[in-house]
């Protein structure tokens, strides 16, 4: 191990010489280097010529050349296959969405006016609404909304009965109002008869709240 380390190292050496004596003849033959050895007294001009000649010499030779020669004629490439361009993409001429939207709420809209008015103007807009929506979307409109008939008018005796309800509600609202007033009554002479006071008046009160008791309890708890 340790002989071949030496030999390495040897090697290693050699290159590195060589490598050296390289440049510095390099930089020899140079112009500067040339200049440079004229400065000191050697002209070195003949060396450097006859280096160059031998250098044509060897590239004149046909077995050089030979070993040389590179042959760097491109190939012919295939031209690049012509990709078709992407088609264009077409409008789309469906309706808008929001549209459709606004077209339905519209038509349920003046389907509900129509509902409680039955004019022909609220009837008009509905079907004008309607048939839009129909037309956008494409589903028939009897299935999404039930397109309502105009509202009957009510007859002479459901008018009348109508009036009496309402006349009897305001009625008992009356009377309720008249009993709470007559037991508010009752319960100022309660509390005027557990405070006390002159036998007079004591009397007094107590007919008094007789009269409203009485009154409260045929009026109000009969009925």
């Amino acid at each position: 191990m340790r002989f071949l380390g030496i030999v390495a190292a040897v090697f290693v050496a050699n290159l590195i010489t060589l490598a050296f004596i390289a440049l510095a003849f390099a930089m020899l033959i140079s112009d500067q280097g040339q200049a440079f050895m004229r400065h000191l007294g050697y002209d070195i001009s003949p060396l450097v010529s006859a280096y160059h000649q031998t250098q044509i010499k060897e590239w004149n030779d046909p077995r050089v050349r030979r070993m040389t020669s590179i042959d760097i004629t491109p190939s012919p490439q295939e031209p690049a296959p012509v990709q078709p361009k992407p088609a264009s993409k077409t409008t789309d001429n469906k309706p808008d969405r929001h549209a459709i939207q606004t077209t339905l709420n519209t038509c349920r809209f003046w389907n509900n006016e129509y509902r409680k008015d039955g004019t022909d103007r609220s009837k008009g807009f509905r079907d004008a609404a309607c048939n839009r929506y129909e037309r956008l979307s494409g589903s028939d409109v009897n299935r999404v909304i039930s397109l309502a008939t105009a509202p009957q008018r009510q007859t002479t005796s459901q008018q009348s009965n109508t009036r009496q309800s309402q006349q009897a509600n305001n009625d008992d609202r009356q009377h309720e109002a008249y009993c709470k007033r007559l037991q508010e009554k009752i319960d100022y002479y309660d509390a005027k008869l557990r405070s006390g006071g002159d036998g007079s008046y004591m009397t007094y009160w107590r007919g008094e709240r007789r009269k409203v008791s009485n009154k409260y309890s045929w009026e109000c708890l009969r009925k």
